[in-house]
Parts: C-alpha cells; sequence; structure tokens
C-alpha cells in the first residue's frame, strides 16, 4: 500500500476548513486550533507506524465483570 503524507496544518488551513463549515473563529482560536490539529495529527501518524503483525481485529467487546468471590 502507498504510503499517504498528511498534509500539515497552518492557520491558513484552519481559517478555510472553519469558513467551509460556517464557524465564526477568532485569530487567536484559529492560531490554537492550527497548534492543537497539528499535535493530534502527529499522534496519529505515530500510531500509524505500530507493526500489528497478523492480530485479527476485535468485531465485538463484551466487557462483564465478575468478582472471582461470587
Amino acid at each position: 500500500m502507498p504510503e499517504l503524507k498528511r498534509t500539515p496544518v497552518d492557520l491558513a488551513t484552519v481559517v478555510t476548513l472553519a469558513r467551509a463549515a460556517r464557524l465564526q473563529l477568532g485569530q487567536a482560536r484559529a492560531e490554537e486550533l492550527a497548534g492543537t490539529m497539528d499535535v493530534v495529527f502527529g499522534l496519529l501518524d505515530r500510531l500509524d507506524e505500530v507493526a500489528l503483525g497478523e492480530t485479527v481485529p476485535a468485531f465485538a467487546y463484551r466487557a462483564k465483570w465478575t468478582n472471582a468471590e461470587e
């Protein structure tokens, strides 16, 4: 599978996306979001680097806690 590179998030991108979503953002908030989004996307990129091997995906999870004394 070809590796996809994520586009870095900058202030102009945040402003454009906010306008597209019809959100009113002040300059300070847009700058804060740009930095936060860049950090979050960086963390997602690091997760992509984790080698999962042949682990079969879990389709269901049933969290049923039992007490051994019961």
